[in-house]
């Protein structure tokens, strides 16, 4: 039976209530921490941009750089080509007098919106190509003026198959039928101290913004609610005496433990096992652990997290494995598998876009107490899975999940313990605000013969050389890595178009092959496989293969368009090479603007020097893994800018403790 939206939806009301939210949609929402309507109003845009300036045809075919244009005309042409997964679909705009090439990249069900004859309006950048100037993948509306010049629309973070004007709509639905405003706790003169708009006036601000200042206010607005959420739950997790912990027997060495180790290619380091015998001390405390675990890409801190499940699934105990996106959590489990399986240990996964049958076995496994570990994404707390005996957490990139987020898995347990992992190292008194009472570990040597690995900014005139460099290590039996920041195909650039161009070199006789985020998880996984089999060598992808790709014998990684990553996410790349005993190249194709980056790279390969550059330019940014996290959104992006919320949430908690029990209580 169908759902009506009721006239006054809550803050708590579940999403599938809005008129255009089904099964599927709700569905969708959740595998993005979206089940709610306040889960909805929470979510912090990415990014906002400028609808852009409205100019004639004419007018814009004589503009020149990176301005946002609208600009409307009849559809005089439409022609749509498919090449294999791939499709372009280009249409010719006129006003009479000028024509205009628009262009969508595998959008293929963009075609049924435009019927020729019809006038349509288009807000897009123009680019240039060989044929002049066209405009790609543009927002647009029908009619000659619908779209607003001058006006600000927020770009939102979504899971595949929800559109961006879909949440727009549902945005409005939401706040125009609200049953009341938000309430806010916060007194009028604590938010004229801050400068800050109220809760609910921050809302509405947040999601149809007048000015770019008002988004920015509102987006702080949001963010200091989050922190103070969060302040409320570090000083309740302060004053209250810890659950006693999930009674395991946890032994310093075990039958499985042993079959694990030496399962393991190498030998730990005494680094590794000094940190190994503290995680397997904490999970023999009649406390939960929690401790946070920072080191170096490829420090080995995932075969420590393994070898701690393996000596917890030895005391019956079950534990979970969460990664933020699915291609890691893929390839943690791909690559755990064996040593697990070793031990005598059943492993799983579980993702959002695994088919229900599946999704619904290992739910009953987990449920039943047949799976000891289990691999995934934001499934892990999905609201209908249940674990038999679900007693330690661990969450890799944990900066990448919210605090809600991580509360929601283990609540999954009761009194779990827990075991947060990055490589992007937190200052410890930062860590210590944010977390609470958590002890810090830090693994900072890598395992022994791991190859060095030689960093260079590439100029134009390296181009000429690099194809032959590549084959003479290809023809060596090593493999290489080609990243690109963006899918791109044809005339947008990207990672589709380089997959397009090398397979038409002569390295396609090494074997290519594309991985990026949109394709099917198993097609992905195929590939990537071939990749590690060695039955490719040249692996062209996007970003989605900066974490948990490990391949010995590659040992070369080229990024294209550097200068669009930061230095973490840079550093976290080159981490992918240099995992064999050979030598191995990190080679940057970037503009100049990024000099200071690129030269840092070439001269420092210590994780912590970079991530705590990166904290001073870039600022916290998602540092204190304070991301949208399902409950409240929002996220520190500059340390002069949002440090002082940070601060002043601690101070109005001091000032009035009484705030904390209300922030945290159930419901709107």
């Amino acid at each position: 039976m169908k759902n009506s939206a009721p006239l006054a939806p809550a803050l708590d009301s579940p999403l599938s209530i809005l008129k255009g939210v089904g099964p599927a949609r709700a569905q969708a929402f959740e595998r993005q921490g979206i089940e709610t309507i306040g889960e909805l109003l929470f979510h912090v845009p990415r990014r906002v941009d400028s609808s852009g300036r409205a100019c004639n045809l004419d007018e814009a075919l004589a503009c020149e750089g990176p301005e946002t244009l609208i600009l409307h005309g009849e559809l005089s042409r439409k022609q749509f080509k498919r090449f294999g997964r791939r499709s372009t679909l280009r249409l010719t705009v006129t006003d009479g007098e000028c024509e205009l090439e628009v262009v969508y990249f595998n959008q293929p069900w963009q075609r049924e919106r435009f019927e020729r004859g019809e006038v349509y309006s288009f807000a897009g950048r123009l680019s240039a190509s060989a044929k002049g100037p066209l405009m790609v993948a543009p927002k647009m509306a029908p009619g000659p003026n619908a779209l607003e010049a001058g006006s600000w629309i927020p770009t939102y973070s979504l899971p595949k198959g929800v559109g961006q004007e879909l949440v727009r709509s549902l945005l409005r639905l939401a706040l125009d039928t609200l049953e009341a405003p938000l309430p806010d706790l916060l007194k009028a003169q604590e938010l004229a101290a801050l400068e800050l708009p109220a809760l609910s006036v921050a809302i509405e601000q947040l999601h149809f913004p007048q000015s770019l200042k008002e988004f920015q206010d509102a987006r702080r607005r949001v963010l200091l609610q989050d922190l103070l959420m969060l302040q409320a739950r570090v000083r309740l997790g302060a004053q209250v005496e810890p659950a006693p912990a999930c009674a395991l027997q946890i032994e310093s060495s075990t039958p499985a433990q042993h079959a694990a180790r030496l399962a393991l290619p190498f030998v730990l380091t005494a680094g590794q096992q000094q940190i190994l015998a503290q995680l397997v001390e904490d999970l023999a405390q009649p406390v939960p652990m929690r401790r946070l675990l920072q080191g170096d890409v490829g420090a080995g801190k995932t075969v420590l997290a393994l070898l701690a499940t393996s000596a917890v699934a030895a005391s019956a105990g079950q534990c979970a494995f969460m990664a933020p996106t699915e291609l890691l959590a893929e390839q943690h489990y791909e690559s755990s598998r064996r040593l697990l399986e070793a031990a005598g240990l059943r492993c799983a996964l579980l993702t959002g876009s695994q088919p229900n049958a599946l999704r619904n076995l290992t739910s009953k496994g987990l449920a039943a107490g047949d799976i000891d570990i289990v691999f995934g994404t934001h499934a892990l707390f999905s609201k209908s899975l249940r674990y038999k005996r679900l007693a330690f957490c661990v969450i890799d990139e944990q900066q990448r999940f919210g605090v809600a987020q991580r509360a929601r898995l283990l609540e999954k347990g009761g009194a779990a313990h827990l075991l947060l992992m990055t490589a992007t190292p937190i200052p410890r008194t930062l860590a210590l605000t944010i977390y609470g009472n958590l002890e810090v570990s830090i693994l900072r040597e890598k395992p022994a013969g791991r190859g060095p690995i030689k960093t260079r900014w590439l100029r134009a005139k390296d181009g000429a050389r690099l194809p032959q460099f590549l084959a003479e290590r290809m023809d060596a039996g090593e493999q290489v890595y080609w990243v690109c920041p963006r899918i791109g195909a044809q005339e947008d650039g990207g990672a589709e178009a380089a997959f397009e161009r090398l397979s038409n070199s002569d390295l396609a006789k090494h074997g290519t092959t594309l991985v990026h985020g949109q394709l099917k998880p198993e097609v992905r996984a195929e590939r990537l496989d071939a990749f590690r089999r060695g039955e490719v060598q040249l692996l062209i992808a996007t970003t989605v293969i900066e974490v948990g790709v490990d391949v010995p014998a590659a040992t070369v990684m080229v990024i294209e368009e550097a200068e669009r990553l930061g230095l973490a996410q840079l550093h976290q790349l080159r981490g992918r090479v240099g995992r064999g005993g050979k030598r191995s190249w990190c080679l940057l194709y970037g503009k100049p603007t990024a000099r200071e980056r690129f030269e840092l790279l070439e001269q420092c390969d210590d994780g912590f020097v970079i991530a705590e550059e990166d904290l001073r330019r870039r600022g916290m940014g998602e540092l204190a893994g304070l991301r949208q996290s399902g409950e409240l959104g929002g996220m520190l992006t500059s340390l002069e800018d949002d440090l002082d919320l940070l601060l002043a949430a601690r101070e109005l908690l001091s000032t009035r403790p009484e705030l904390g029990p209300q922030l945290l209580r159930p419901g709107p």
